[in-house]
């Protein structure tokens, strides 16, 4: 399969997934696979209601969304950015454009998820 090839399938499972999830909301349908850490801990890990938070913002209500996962709320609209980029530059010059993310931001990142993880657990914020 060509790079061009699997950036078209990606693009079309993002697109038909997303047509699922706009189609049938995660509170209404249990086809939804459930979170294990949650099942077998009962605390909630960084993407907890991410889901949910996705199904609100394709139904543009923003602030619903922020309320189930404010992680995914602020990082679903980067990642689409950043494939809607990568998508364009394959089909365009069809080669993957080089990306890189430096040690310190990649540190800085984990250690964002990882101050979500506990605070939302820890009732600082964001809780469901």
């Amino acid at each position: 399969m060509t790079l061009q090839q699997r950036a078209n399938a990606w693009s079309v499972t993002i697109l038909m997934g997303s047509g699922v999830l706009y189609s049938f909301p995660p509170q209404q349908y249990h086809f939804y696979p459930l979170c294990p850490i949650y099942a077998t801990t009962h605390f909630l890990c960084p993407g907890c209601g991410g889901t949910r938070a996705l199904y609100q913002m394709l139904h543009l209500n923003f602030a619903a969304a922020w309320h189930f996962n404010a992680l995914v709320t602020l990082a679903a609209p980067v990642f689409l950015v950043w494939f809607a980029y990568r998508y364009y530059f394959i089909v365009r010059h069809g080669r993957a454009p080089e990306f890189r993310i430096p040690v310190p931001v990649t540190i800085c990142l984990f250690a964002l998820v990882l101050f979500f993880g506990v605070a939302r657990n820890i009732g600082l914020a964001f809780v469901i």
